[in-house]
């Protein structure tokens, strides 16, 4: 893949062909921004026009260089990712030791280290002195959704490039070209709830999506009636789920999302679960405009304590009493 085939994030392309045509090079840069957007394949595709023996404005895709960075195996491309979720000081020590090998093909050596927020503190602080220390011709490249948890000694050794989100339609396109079988509307909803990245879309299923959302809308209902809100059992959520919570959570913020959409606009065309339109009128008809922008400050509040390592079982506990609390705040209606 190169620069003419990745969607979206024009502005970071045409920086990057600048850097590349006026070869002024940093020797580390930072990649960030949400999941599942194409920080990697971008990351790939600049490497891989650096390597590019046609020293064209970009990669031509045919030469021995192309071909071995899309398999993998370039010598001069060293790809850095976590092993059980942790990037460890060991894997550090072997990247630092590699990066002061020289050039096999005598131009640059380039290095990518994929989910750089999983460095732990040790192998955070060895990195730092690569930085400190760079190898002459060696660039790195830094990818992460979270770049609050990098060390801001690290984050002002680099540059930074800021990725974002691709627009909803762009996004359910991607989904269609890669799944022919996902419906337009279907493609949109998996769009919506990822926010615009591809990469999280791609990795879910349509129809667990929309059953894990129709659980959604009953317990919707049995909000709306002061009723008892059995979630999940206890045993349900731990500490590992958090994926899991963070799924059901973008569910019902989307949900909800709709419903004031809905309450705005009064027609179906701006909401994205419009299989459900008929049920996203019953529910709208039932809050008032405060309630929910309100239930999803709420909502969104406690989906961000996730990123801080607070337990799911707590978080979720946390969030019902919330949502319960503020039942003398709902309209009462019986489905």
């Amino acid at each position: 893949m190169n620069f003419t085939q990745i969607r979206g994030h024009q502005k970071v392309l045409k920086l990057l062909t600048r850097i590349r045509e006026t070869e002024k090079f940093a020797s580390a840069y930072i990649f960030s921004g949400p999941e599942g957007v194409g920080k990697r394949l971008t990351a790939i595709a600049f490497a891989k026009s650096l390597l590019c023996m046609a020293k064209n404005k970009d990669s031509c895709e045919t030469c021995p260089a192309c071909i071995q960075v899309e398999r993998g195996n370039h010598p001069d491309l060293i790809l850095v990712k976590p092993e059980k979720g942790v990037i460890t000081v060991d894997s550090i020590r072997n990247l630092k030791r590699t990066l002061s090998w020289k050039s096999f093909a005598g131009g640059k050596k380039i290095c990518i280290v994929d989910e750089a927020d999983q460095m732990n503190i040790h192998a955070a602080n060895a990195f730092l002195k690569t930085l400190e220390e760079p190898a002459p011709e060696t660039i790195i490249i830094l990818i992460t959704s979270k770049p609050y948890r990098l060390l801001p000694t690290i984050i002002s050794r680099c540059q930074q490039i800021k990725f974002q989100p691709l627009p909803v339609p762009d996004t359910a396109e991607l989904i269609r070209l890669k799944k022919k079988e996902v419906e337009r509307n279907d493609a949109l909803l998996m769009a919506s709830l990822t926010e615009g990245s591809p990469g999280k879309a791609l990795s879910l299923e349509v129809e667990y999506i929309k059953e894990l959302r129709d659980e959604w809308i009953e317990k919707v209902k049995f909000l709306i009636n002061k009723e008892p809100i059995e979630f999940w059992g206890e045993d349900e959520i731990s500490p590992k789920d958090k994926k899991e919570l963070e799924l059901k959570l973008d569910l019902l913020i989307l949900w909800f999302r709709d419903l004031l959409r809905y309450k705005i606009y009064k027609n179906i065309e701006p909401i994205f679960n419009k299989d459900k339109a008929e049920e996203v009128s019953l529910q709208e008809a039932m809050f008032r405009l405060e309630d929910l922008i309100n239930i999803l400050f709420i909502i969104e509040n406690y989906k961000a304590t996730l990123d801080y390592n607070i337990n799911p079982q707590l978080t979720l506990e946390a969030l019902i009493a919330t949502l319960k609390s503020r039942d003398k705040n709902l309209y009462s209606y019986q489905f």
